[in-house]
């Protein structure tokens, strides 16, 4: 609102009454009921600025009322002004309320009010007008099925569209899994929105460049040829495009470039990831309506994740999970080869060495009685070569090989360090010098212009990738069939990332010839390190907070300390000193700051300080500390230090462990420069912190001047020593394929845990009628074949076998769903059906003996899906979930006590 000959100037408010307002709406709304015209006076307080279209239309009006009036109050004398003026025009205007600090913006009849970051430029209002006299219902509007031709792509668009048109919100949820065309169904989304007229200017955004070159490309590009896109960067900001992609970091540097009612619809992928960090400013910025994305489990999502997407249930808007997309075939699974060496076991110790290993390392300068590593040492503290040549090895012998059984197909290493990755690199070269471009290390520091990648996507060789970081997430390869994890992974949401990378079927496989048969039926991850695959949400690490919060928090620890003390004055106010200096470093003319104005002026007032309640503590606690993490340039050495430091003083205080933190300091110290260690200004501050048990007795004062003169010396740190050895000791795998029976008691190799195996198969085809009919290509019946089921579930599922899904999976490298699947995959009897089509089938046959209605059948189809995953049904399960998504005890409201019991009769007949 820039232009002057655009702004109106009315009446200034006077003496606004917001009860003679509210009592008005009452008679207004009588008024519009009977169809008749309101001619009595109104109270006081009218419209204070209009903004006109060129024509002399107005566009749009301002409500402005004192700084102590909340501006919702003033929805009524808005919504009165905008009715009126739409008499007098062609369309009604839209209305911002505001005193000052708070705006609200209210297209009054169509949506409810909400706040906004700022007022929206003519363009916008121009550009929400055309988008509200010309849209189309979302759920009326066809999806383009040449861009998404699945169901549940289908779904997921419908739900979006429902949840914006029927439940009116303004922010949706997706979580899919990796693999299952996430990009490919916003693309549609997009499509369906720009077709029903409700978007005209779309950004996608995401915390990796690789993320939004892809949407650009594979997405905006490929789908939307004919629209015109762009990615913005700090020195191109046009803004003529349609379509836009930008990196959050990107997008944090210049968002306020853009006004907020800019983009009408906004894309945030990998939601979890992006907006409880500092870049959430963005996502609180504008205005337009929000979708975001993730891969991640819904069971690690955490709740606010979900409530920023308005998602109060805990659910999604749409859920489409990675196993779900495997049984509907959709996605590939994978089995798990584990394998360690003895020195990953056991680790690397002097005592265990014989005696000419131990001459070996005297030669070398090593004394081996030094050596004490544990197995976690490993490429953190010590790399040992033959290591490295026995995990490449079983990587070479194990991993699933290209068409001409010879050469891996595509795969993936996971590698912990840079330098990792480069010894793996070098050790596979030495080892294998007939491929010379087999192998290549792909990290962030290594890949040229996304010139890496291509090649690994594309061309024939590299086969393998060596990487840290840059294709663990959010790089597409399909054709990769072999994940090693060469490193331990806490994370189970990275775990999830990784796995990903293998997870596309056969369908999405353009080089077939790089697939194991030219077929891509499952992948393997062979994993070194004992990763948890199955490690359940609360397991998951949380994020640490940024240092300066961290700071912030200790030092009002502390100060809680010295207040509930009643002594300690001094002390007392030199942390509130250094705390009003944290605060008043924070930024007050960000916009993430600006919400909590109030709250900041307070604490900045000399007058707060001077009585500290426990309220004005979890003030500070809870409103200012997470303004912090808006603090720019924060010196991460200098505040660590600073940190480690004021830790110890409240450790002392309270009598809590301080050792460890005494140790740390003592670590910084010891790294300084000669010229400040002989520097007579820092030399008693130095000797304090090098004897720690001087700091025991330490006063706080004295504590205060070693933060003073040694934190600003911590950026001239020497680096740690390199105490980190290379070793060549001979190393063996020492536990692969060993499969644990009778609870883990007895270790049984998988040479002769498969050959129990074969032999008792063996025996069972001379002696079940079905085995032995299905060998002579006789025909049997759906029954036979569950009896079957039954028959190797008992016969093999105990005794000196115990077979299970995961032996078979560390046995014989098959996922498989059933014991049928297993004998036919074992006997390469393709005439036998899977078991999960033989009861895919009775259920079908099952529906079309019966006369059901429509709910019915829906219920029927998720007791289906419910069955297959659990293989059993008890009466109870049906009034969990998933079946109360239907409703309490929806089943007896859509079935008959007899049909009830026919249903768990006939799935019991299935029950294996």
């Amino acid at each position: 609102m820039d232009n002057p000959n655009q702004v109106g100037l009315e009446i200034p408010v006077d003496g606004f009454d917001p009860q003679a307002w509210a009592a008005l709406k009452v008679k207004l709304d009588r008024v519009k009921e009977s169809g008749g015209t309101y001619h009595a006076n109104l109270p006081t307080g009218i419209s204070d600025y209009v903004l006109y279209r060129s024509n002399g239309e107005i566009l749009a009006i301002v409500e402005a009322k004192r700084t102590s009036v909340d501006p919702r109050l003033a929805q009524t004398q808005a919504e009165f002004y905008v009715t009126e003026l739409e008499k007098r025009q062609s369309f009604r205007p839209f209305a911002f309320m505001t005193n000052g600090k708070d705006i609200y913006f209210l297209d009054a009849g169509n949506e409810n009010k909400r706040p906004v970051a700022g007022f929206f430029s003519p363009s916008d209002l121009e550009n929400l007008l055309s988008l509200r006299q010309n849209k189309i219902p979302l759920p009326l509007v066809s999806i383009n099925t040449s861009i998404v031709d699945r169901i549940y792509q289908q779904e997921a668009i419908r739900r979006v569209c429902e949840t914006f048109e029927q439940q009116h919100k303004r922010k949706a949820l997706l979580v899919m899994a990796t693999g299952t065309g996430k990009t490919r169904t916003v693309m549609a989304l997009i499509d369906l929105f720009m077709r029903a007229n409700q978007a005209r200017r779309i950004l996608f955004v995401a915390d990796r460049d690789a993320l939004v070159q892809q949407a650009l490309t594979d997405g905006f590009q490929k789908f939307l040829p004919n629209e015109p896109c762009q990615r913005i960067t700090t020195h191109k900001l046009e803004q003529s495009s349609r379509l836009y992609t930008a990196t959050l970091q990107t997008l944090n540097l210049c968002f306020q470039s853009f006004t907020p009612g800019f983009f009408d619809l906004i894309i945030f992928d990998e939601a979890h990831r992006s907006i409880f960090n500092k870049w959430n400013e963005v996502l609180q910025y504008f205005d337009g309506r929000i979708i975001g994305l993730t891969a991640t489990p819904a069971d690690f999502i955490d709740r606010n994740t979900f409530l920023t997407f308005d998602c109060s249930n805990m659910q999604p808007t749409y859920l489409y999970p990675y196993r779900q997309a495997v049984q509907e075939g959709y996605l590939v699974d994978y089995a798990v080869f584990q394998a360690r060496t003895k020195f990953q076991r056991e680790g690397i110790k002097g005592i265990d060495l014989n005696e000419e290993d131990r001459n070996a390392l005297y030669e070398q300068g090593i004394d081996p009685d030094d050596l004490d590593f544990t197995g976690t040492d490993l490429e953190r503290n010590v790399s040992n070569k033959d290591t490295l040549r026995r995990q490449w090895q079983e990587i070479w012998d194990e991993c699933y090989k290209d068409e001409s059984g010879q050469i891996p197909g595509k795969t993936i290493v996971f590698a912990m360090t840079q330098k990792h990755a480069l010894r793996l690199e070098e050790t596979f070269n030495e080892m294998f010098p007939q491929y010379p471009n087999m192998v290549r290390v792909i990290t962030s520091k290594s890949d040229h212009k996304g010139n890496s990648i291509r090649q690994f996507r594309e061309e024939e060789y590299p086969r393998i990738a060596i990487t840290v970081d840059l294709l663990e997430t959010g790089i597409d390869v399909p054709e990769v069939v072999n994940l090693a994890f060469m490193k331990p992974v806490q994370s189970r949401i990275k775990l999830e990332q990784m796995i990903g990378r293998g997870t596309r079927s056969q369908a999405a496989c353009r080089y077939l010839n790089r697939l194991p048969n030219r077929e891509k039926k499952q992948f393997l991850i062979i994993d070194f390190w004992e990763n948890n695959f199955n490690k359940s949400a609360s397991e998951e690490l949380r994020q640490s907070l940024p240092v300066f919060v961290a700071l912030f928090n200790t030092r009002i620890n502390l100060l809680e300390r010295y207040l509930e003390s009643g002594k300690h004055e001094a002390e007392k106010n030199h942390i509130i000193e250094r705390l009003r200096e944290q605060i008043s470093r924070i930024p007050a003319d960000s916009f993430s700051v600006k919400k909590f104005e109030e709250d900041l002026e307070e604490v900045q007032q000399d007058f707060f300080w001077q009585y500290l309640t426990k309220h004005k503590l979890d003030l500070l606690k809870r409103k200012i500390a997470p303004l912090l993490r808006y603090v720019p340039a924060v010196n991460v050495e200098v505040t660590t230090f600073t940190h480690k430091v004021e830790r110890l003083k409240l450790q002392l205080f309270t009598g809590k462990e301080w050792q460890t933190t005494a140790i740390l300091i003592a670590d910084d110290v010891s790294r300084l420069p000669n010229f400040i260690v002989q520097d007579q200004r820092y030399k008693p501050a130095i000797d304090l912190c090098l004897a720690p048990q001087r700091l025991l007795v330490s006063s706080a004062e004295k504590l205060d001047e070693v933060i003073d003169l040694l934190a600003p010396q911590m950026n001239k740190r020497r680096e740690k020593a390199n105490t980190f050895i290379k070793l060549d000791l001979p190393d063996y795998i020492d536990m692969h394929g060993y499969i644990f029976l009778k609870g883990g008691s007895e270790r049984v190799y998988v040479e002769e845990y498969r050959r129990r195996v074969d032999e008792h198969i063996l025996q069972l085809i001379d002696t079940h009628p079905t085995l032995e009919a299905i060998t002579q290509d006789k025909e049997v019946s759906d029954q036979q074949l569950l009896e079957l089921e039954r028959t190797l579930h008992k016969d093999l599922g105990q005794g000196e076998v115990e077979l299970t899904e995961e032996h078979i999976r560390m046995a014989y490298g098959m996922k498989i769903g059933s014991l049928i699947e297993f004998v036919r995959n074992l006997l390469e009897l393709d005439g036998i059906p899977d078991y999960n089509d033989i009861v895919r089938r009775q259920f079908k046959g099952y529906t079309t003996q019966h006369i059901f209605n429509s709910d019915q059948l829906r219920f029927l189809s998720a007791l289906e899906n419910f069955f297959l995953q659990k293989r059993r049904l008890h009466r109870v399960d049906l009034y969990q979930e998933p079946f109360t998504r239907f409703g309490v005890d929806a089943v007896e409201r859509l079935f008959t006590k007899e049909q009830i019991d026919d249903l768990i009769n006939f799935t019991n007949s299935l029950a294996a």
